[in-house]
């Protein structure tokens, strides 16, 4: 009997399947009390949020929540890009020498290459989601992370850095936009009849809204809230798909469905849209307002479903509703 050699062929034809047997297997979400924090070299206390290393299929972008006790600095290093956005706090970063501050609500992104340090400059923990491209860097040959200082207690007297002169650097981009600076984009009824998926209220952050922004790897795009759900209004983000993306709740309770899987949530969850075009709808449930943080990163969103949508004859994005989702948004 004629045994048939396996070829790398054979092995190509089969990776779709593979695909989508290990996304059916891998981690959806993940809540606050599951949280794994540990103590690194460059932070105090860290845990990952949606990351390959903790049981989650992405596409080589990693989110993780940072804590900076009072009085304390993170390591310094330098790597590949990286998206940050201050839940609690307030501090400083010194970004290849020149220091910028920073409070709740605003955002920071750090060019690939450069060295960086953060100061928790109050009396409070500075708490921030961060984004990073490590794995798809490594696949790409290009993960070059270098420590040079180690966390520790803020010695006395520092930063010494000079401020720098504007947030934004010539030929590189915005470095920091203030939460007080950021658009802000309200549904209207018009924008619901012409169809699309909109949320009450969406702070746009680093997307591209002329906001200065110049990343290419990780965005932190959008802080997207909706009212509740009553008897008399449900005006909650209707059902629709794109590529991958991190929603993480800073506010409210309700549910998600992605992918035809109901998952519910609350202050602190972190979802995963893992993408290509995973169909998903958010419902507010709860009595407050709810607030979502949305990351987003380059591979797929910049190239895979850039403006010319280079793969929507493999990949279209619909939805089953009348209408063709927002590309790159949620």
């Amino acid at each position: 009997m004629e045994l048939k050699m396996i070829t790398f062929w054979d092995n190509w034809l089969n990776f779709w399947n593979d695909e989508v047997e290990e996304r059916a297997k891998a981690r959806k979400f993940i809540h606050e009390e599951e949280l794994e924090w540990i103590t690194t070299r460059q932070d105090k206390r860290v845990a990952l949020l949606v990351s390959p290393d903790n049981g989650f299929v992405t596409q080589g972008g990693v989110t993780m929540l940072v804590e900076i006790p009072a009085g304390w600095r993170t390591g310094k290093c330098s790597g590949g890009e990286i998206a940050m956005y201050i839940i609690e706090g307030e501090g400083c970063s010194i970004i290849d020498g020149l220091r910028y501050d920073w409070e709740k609500g605003a955002v920071i992104w750090i060019p690939f290459g450069a060295v960086y340090q953060h100061y928790n400059t109050g009396k409070k923990t500075v708490r921030f989601l961060t984004g990073n491209l490590i794995h798809f860097e490594r696949l790409a040959g290009v993960a070059k992370l270098v420590q040079y200082e180690d966390c520790s207690k803020i010695p006395e007297g520092e930063p010494k850095e000079p401020k720098a002169p504007t947030d934004i650097l010539f030929r590189v981009g915005r470095i920091v936009l203030h939460g007080k600076d950021a658009p802000v984009k309200y549904a209207t009824d018009e924008d619901r009849k012409g169809g699309g998926h909109w949320h009450n209220k969406r702070v746009e952050l680093m997307y591209t809204t002329g906001t200065g922004f110049n990343a290419k790897e990780v965005e932190i795009t959008t802080l997207m809230c909706d009212n509740p759900i009553t008897e008399s209004a449900d005006q909650h983000a209707e059902k629709h798909a794109h590529m991958e993306a991190h929603v993480y709740v800073l506010e409210g309770e309700g549910y998600s469905i992605i992918d035809g899987i109901k998952i519910p949530w609350k202050k602190g969850t972190m979802l995963h849209v893992q993408g290509p075009v995973t169909q998903h709808e958010h419902f507010n449930t709860g009595k407050v307002v709810s607030k979502m943080l949305r990351t987003q990163f380059g591979p797929r969103a910049k190239f895979f479903q850039d403006q010319n949508r280079i793969c929507e004859r493999v990949f279209p994005y619909l939805a089953d509703d009348p209408y063709r989702s927002m590309h790159a948004r949620d």
